[in-house]
């Protein structure tokens, strides 16, 4: 690795409150699921000013959704799309941005392991 860590992506720093309000946000998303209702009907919901942190919630619930149903539960992403009511593209570019997360950060972890 021609000694320049992987370049990770940049994801905002909540404050406190921030975070407070996403961990209640994404609970209350998952039992929306859980319940029936699809990923827009369910995001539709989620009452907050901050575009960008509304923004965050919707994207990480769909990755929770996506580890749960298809990791966990073996759904292939036909059954995940036709749960959540949202296409099999989606499913696909999410999945990809997963594993991307993933491999970056096993990466970059790799590349500063050993070094004091």
């Amino acid at each position: 690795m021609n000694g320049k860590d992987i370049e990770m992506p940049d994801y905002k720093d909540f404050s406190e409150d921030e975070e407070k309000i996403y961990d209640i946000e994404i609970g209350k998303l998952v039992k929306r699921l859980q319940g029936g209702q699809s990923l827009n009907e369910a995001c539709s919901a989620i009452n907050i000013v901050d575009k960008e942190l509304k923004r965050v919630i919707a994207d990480d619930v769909l990755k929770i959704v996506i580890a749960e149903l298809h990791y966990n539960q073996g759904m292939d992403f036909e059954q995940v799309a036709h749960r959540l009511k949202i296409t099999v593209k989606q499913i696909e570019e999410t999945n990809k941005l997963m594993i991307e997360d993933v491999m970056l950060t096993i990466k970059n972890k790799n590349s500063t392991s050993g070094t004091a």
